[in-house]
């Protein structure tokens, strides 16, 4: 954030950018409850509820060049702004499956073909291991939501044993690389960190599920105007491609261009077609459903 955006922004504008973290939801409401709100930006996913937030200010798209998502991926709501994308990739073992990599989920839950333990995120309700079995069990991308949790659990009781549910995002990348299992969902900026270092993982582009953060502003922020003035900077196309530069995660801007060292690794650069394409997780959905979501799974995974 601070080499791609905040540091030039603050140089041209002669506005002085200071971060503070970490950034809950929690402390947000909690600031603008206790009307002491001390960010005027935050960042964050649209689970926070980006449309009716009373805790939140609207986003001025006479300063933001709100249009030039219109065509994207995700949406500019009217309260929050798309960042930058990443995403949950199919990720494997090369010293297992080098030489045969799966292509998408149906591999991913082909124990058959692909024997060896499954790592799947545990921590948000199965998120994104849902829609994946749904998938490879032939649910079209475009009628996967509302998701049917109940039959996605239903497809994964055949390979249960074979599952390992980790709690932290860096266990997927440790449990793949190390051969505990043969195969993940993780996250694709770790998977090409650990890849670099020289650990024997990899991923497939087939059917990644596609992620974004966003920027709001908090209720009350002290400074709203200049706030608006950084969140125009960061989401134009002139400046919302930066990203690459620093971490291999894409624009969330359909009209920037990605540039520099990750360029060739971010997600929006590996757009496949056809049943491999990639999948647009519904923020919306997990936002209504995830405290379910969550009760269903850890009974599933209890029973």
């Amino acid at each position: 954030m601070a080499k791609a955006w905040l540091d030039p922004f603050g140089k041209e504008s002669g506005v002085g950018v200071v971060q503070d973290n970490p950034v809950t939801y929690a402390k947000i409401q909690q600031m603008v409850d206790a009307k002491n709100v001390t960010w005027d930006i935050a960042q964050g996913g649209a689970d926070f509820g980006l449309e009716g937030n009373p805790r939140l200010e609207d986003i001025d798209c006479s300063v933001v060049s709100c249009g030039d998502y219109a065509n994207g991926p995700f949406k500019v709501y009217k309260q929050g702004v798309p960042l930058f994308v990443f995403s949950i990739v199919l990720a494997y073992n090369t010293d297992k499956f080098g030489a045969n990599p799966p292509r998408n989920y149906a591999d991913f839950f082909n124990t058959a073909k692909y024997p060896g333990k499954r790592a799947i995120d545990g921590t948000a309700g199965f998120q994104g291991i849902l829609e994946a079995v749904l998938m490879a069990n032939g649910v079209p991308r475009d009628k996967l939501y509302p998701l049917d949790v109940d039959r996605a659990l239903k497809l994964l009781e055949p390979i249960k044993d074979d599952l390992i549910v980790f709690k932290d995002a860096a266990e997927c990348i440790n449990l793949v690389s190390s051969g505990e299992a043969v195969m993940g969902n993780c996250y694709n900026g770790r998977v090409k960190l650990a890849k670099d270092e020289g650990q024997p993982i990899d991923n497939t582009w087939g059917q990644q599920i596609y992620l974004c953060d966003y920027l709001f502003v908090p209720k009350g922020a002290p400074d709203k105007a200049n706030a608006m003035k950084l969140i125009a900077y960061i989401a134009s196309a002139a400046n919302n491609g930066k990203i690459t530069q620093y971490i291999p995660y894409g624009p969330a801007n359909p009209k920037a261009t990605a540039s520099g060292t990750y360029a060739a690794d971010a997600p929006t650069a590996h757009v496949l077609e056809g049943e491999d394409a990639p999948i647009v997780m519904d923020s919306a959905w997990w936002n209504a459903n995830m405290e379910k979501a969550i009760e269903k799974t850890t009974a599933w995974l209890a029973g």
